[in-house]
């Protein structure tokens, strides 16, 4: 879109002006719920990683991606404990013979998947930084102000 606008005392002024009836759509928002979303705690919005509440999350509250990593780490959590319980069963006997447990190759694995787990936490978070999000929007500034200097500029004749 070319157009841009300002509501001033409820006065809408779009630039340039339109010189053909079409609809236009522009998205908008008001400066208090901008200020709001970062001030005001009773709203219960969280911006960061810095404002997340400390006490016990509601599980029905956490989004899909949350409960995906919660599966995953519990699901390591359980095959190290399955681990240690073969662990103190190395063998079973079976009629004829004795079957012997995989109780390292278990443990070793489920150690794995949770330093795994934990690692793309931290770097999740570390995505989500305020230092990231404002190294993010640094970029995105630069590639717009490259793409704006290759814009030829317009004049226009009133």
């Amino acid at each position: 879109s070319a157009y841009s606008f300002d509501l001033t005392n409820n006065k809408l002024r779009i630039f340039p002006i339109p010189r053909a009836n079409y609809n236009m759509l522009f998205d908008y928002y008001k400066l208090d719920d901008k200020s709001n979303a970062f001030t005001n705690p009773d709203k219960g919005l969280v911006t960061n990683v810095g404002e997340v509440p400390y006490d016990n999350p509601n599980y029905t509250h956490i989004n899909s991606v949350g409960r995906q990593w919660i599966f995953r780490y519990t699901l390591a959590l359980t095959k190290e404990l399955l681990a240690y319980v073969r662990g103190k069963y190395q063998t079973v006997p079976v009629p004829g013979s004795e079957a012997t447990l995989n109780q390292s190759d278990l443990l070793a694995d489920s150690r794995t998947e949770r330093e795994q787990l934990m690692t793309e936490l931290k770097e999740m978070l570390e995505q989500t930084s305020r230092q990231a999000q404002l190294e993010r929007k640094a970029n995105e500034s630069e590639n717009l102000r490259k793409t704006l200097t290759d814009v030829p500029y317009t004049i226009f004749i009133g």
